[in-house]
């Protein structure tokens, strides 16, 4: 009888748990039917892997609600093709499977519960899961995603501190050196349409443009003229602008009573600033005057045209007259403006 010696297994020094877990292998979903802390037994995997050549497996623990991968480093330690199954040797250090053995504490405790084909961890154990390998991978990250994240973190605070200078420098220079006229529109000289005779007004049907002799209205006299005429028509004086009615139309009016405003075609538009009288010591030293209109369009470093003698009707602000800084329609009169004064002395 002859007698062959057969080399004793080696004894599992950590136990083996049954809790079905997922494993990626060259790409492949693979079923991890059991598991250690220092050994993974798979199934339904057909490994072309010889016995002690090193593996790469990315380990997947999955629960409701999350998923966990663990990067690790195998060796093949035994393979049966026949059944399709193969058993492997995790090679990594603790520190780096802390999440697994974390996990393998979490369902001898009884807070890892299976049912059917998933798996709940009670508590937020997972957190902690994801803790520890956070600082896993921390410990293991290279020197040069380090120095890569510090260069982009300092990047980061220089930007924003950048931003925050340029926004206070902007909310403080405009505090010290700009202010905003009280009221600004665009403005021109205007033709005043008086009432002739006294009488009901009927105006015309109003197109926005008017020609020299177009009729505006026609008065119904109170009584006939010297003439026998008992209407009076109004006309045009000039190729105009309608800017305003000033007289309610089928409604009895005075002579001399203000009927329409009118503006030239070919007047010159400016616009009107109006300022507290305070400000008059900022005006004297020239500052730069900027103008937004309603259209977007804005025009800077305006001149001064005019600045009208002050009278009853404007003796608590000083009206300012100042270049459009672009072309105007006339049809634009009365349009607000927003006006800005840069009184900085290295303009």
């Amino acid at each position: 009888m002859t007698a062959v010696a057969v080399p004793k297994r080696r004894e599992r020094e950590f136990p083996r748990f049954k809790l079905p877990l997922a494993a990626l292998i060259d790409g492949k979903r693979t079923e991890v039917c059991d598991w250690s802390v220092t050994g993974l037994g798979l199934a339904e995997v057909a490994l072309t892997q010889a016995p002690g050549e090193h593996l790469a497996v990315t380990l997947l623990v999955e629960t409701e609600g999350s998923c966990l991968e663990l990067a690790l480093s195998t060796r093949v330690v035994w393979v049966n093709r026949d059944e399709r199954r193969a058993g492997l040797q995790i090679l990594d250090p603790a520190e780096k499977t802390a999440p697994l053995a974390h996990f393998a504490d979490l369902y001898l405790a009884g807070r890892v519960v299976q049912s059917g084909s998933k798996i709940y961890v009670l508590g937020t154990q997972m957190a902690e899961m994801e803790n520890a390998k956070a600082a896993v991978v921390g410990v293991t990250s290279s020197t040069g995603n380090g120095l890569a994240g510090r260069i982009f973190g300092l990047l980061i605070f220089v930007i924003i501190g950048l931003a925050a200078f340029s926004f206070l420098s902007n909310i403080v220079y405009k505090r010290l050196f700009t202010f905003e006229a009280v009221s600004a529109s665009i403005a021109a000289e205007t033709v005043t349409v008086y009432q002739p005779r006294d009488g009901v007004v009927e105006f015309a049907d109003l197109p926005q443009k008017v020609k020299q002799g177009d009729r505006l209205a026609t008065i119904a006299l109170d009584a006939p003229a010297a003439d026998g005429r008992s209407t009076v028509e109004v006309l045009s004086a000039c190729d105009c602008y309608v800017l305003s009615v000033d007289h309610p139309g089928s409604t009895y009016g005075r002579a001399g009573g203000r009927m329409l405003s009118l503006v030239r075609h070919d007047a010159s538009l400016y616009v009107s600033v109006r300022v507290p009288f305070r400000r008059l010591a900022n005006i004297s030293e020239k500052p730069q005057i900027s103008l937004s209109y309603l259209d977007g369009v804005e025009a800077k470093n305006v001149d001064i045209l005019s600045i009208p003698k002050v009278t009853e009707y404007t003796a608590t602000q000083l009206e300012i007259q100042v270049q459009p800084g672009r072309s105007l329609d006339p049809s634009m009169v009365g349009q607000p403006v927003l006006a800005t004064f840069d009184t900085a002395p290295w303009h």
